[in-house]
């Protein structure tokens, strides 16, 4: 039983990413949210204001959604013509077609073969976006529908030379074909109607599990994910010296300059002697060589603190401690700032007179047990 408030509390905090449908059951519509940022924003805000406690209802089977749904497919062969929707199905069907065609190198889109390949893609991108809008809800349409309209607009995409390509052209094709083809599905709702009964062969549209859902909508953002990352990488540029440049030329000339090939080889260096350290120590060892390091910094910045060599015995150590906390003790100044400033300058020094203190002991022990335990 999916329950109105937590269905609101999900769309408030991850609506523009589809998280109440994912929690509703409704992953395609979770899909399209994520990837068009939840319906380009005025898609979230209609559902807040109007439509989310229908969808909470349809999620539990409620009988009057059903009933109303069987209704109007007895009365109606086909479902109707809904501008909304066909508008959603364009915009966004635009969309997934414009970051598909950025997404690749400016370069393929001057060659013959490669342009092609662009052109496809785009029209697949578009074909999806018609798809995943225009079967919301108990409609459903064969995919190849819509990736026939887009096909026929492929000349539109890759035959305007130096032009930009005509996604919206495209676009319409695609949405007037899959308006011509839709047709109601009869196993969106798991009903027992007097046909599913005689029809055994019939299976009932059942939801998905949550782990089954989220890894769909994982795939399907990270896919999303690496187009969007690839078509910002591929066009956005920066300005350098009141010039245009695109970032991918800026980065592509950092990795050949002499710094990147100096870090580089230094870099390679580094890795060849730890994977060598490894090999004669284990973990154990770089791990000991680590707290090694991390020790022996500590107690430089020690001696720093106490203005002593890094050789000075311990006699020398506690008296330079109680010759500068005497010095430092905040209870000799009386002058606010002065104060502040010799309570900080006394903290550091215990700090580091307990440092040093402290090494030293566990060095001793840890010499004692080596002696009493040679092996």
């Amino acid at each position: 039983m999916k329950r109105t408030g937590f269905a609101y509390f999900f769309a408030l905090i991850g609506g523009l990413f589809g998280f109440h449908h994912l929690y509703l059951g409704r992953t395609q519509h979770a899909l399209l949210w994520f990837t068009t940022f939840g319906g380009f924003g005025i898609g979230i805000i209609y559902e807040l204001l109007f439509s989310i406690r229908n969808y909470v209802r349809e999620a539990n089977n409620d009988k009057l959604i059903i009933d109303e749904y069987e209704k109007i497919m007895r009365e109606q062969k086909s479902p109707a013509f809904e501008l909304k929707r066909f508008c959603g199905q364009y915009i966004t069907a635009l969309f997934y077609g414009f970051i598909t065609y950025y997404a690749f190198p400016d370069t393929w889109l001057h060659k013959t073969f490669p342009s092609l390949i662009v052109g496809v893609c785009c029209a697949l991108a578009i074909a999806l976006g018609t798809q995943l809008v225009g079967t919301l809800g108990p409609r459903q349409c064969s995919f190849i529908w819509p990736l026939l309209g887009a096909l026929l607009g492929l000349p539109f995409l890759v035959g305007n030379g130096d032009g930009s390509p005509s996604f919206n052209i495209v676009a319409f094709f695609s949405c007037c074909i899959f308006e011509w083809k839709i047709d109601w599905d009869p196993e969106y709702f798991p009903t027992k109607t007097e046909s599913q009964v005689t029809t055994s062969k019939k299976k009932q549209r059942q939801r998905r599990h949550i782990i089954k859902r989220c890894i769909i909508l994982g795939f399907g953002a990270c896919v999303f994910g690496l187009i969007l990352t690839s078509a910002v990488y591929q066009n956005l540029q920066v300005d350098i010296n009141g010039e245009r440049v695109k970032v991918k030329d800026v980065i592509a000339d950092f990795f050949k300059s002499q710094e990147f090939i100096i870090l580089y080889q230094q870099l390679s260096s580094v890795v060849k002697q730890l994977y060598a350290f490894y090999l004669q120590y284990g973990f154990k060892g770089i791990w000991t060589q680590i707290w090694t390091a991390l020790d022996f910094e500590s107690d430089k910045q020690a001696f720093e603190v106490l203005n002593l060599d890094s050789d000075a015995s311990q006699k020398q150590i506690e008296a330079q401690c109680r010759t500068l906390s005497r010095k430092w003790h905040p209870d000799r100044y009386r002058d606010l700032e002065a104060k502040q400033k010799a309570e900080a300058t006394f903290m550091n020094i215990q700090q580091a007179c307990n440092r040093l203190s402290n090494e030293r002991k566990r060095r001793q022990d840890i010499n004692t047990q080596k002696r009493e335990n040679p092996n």
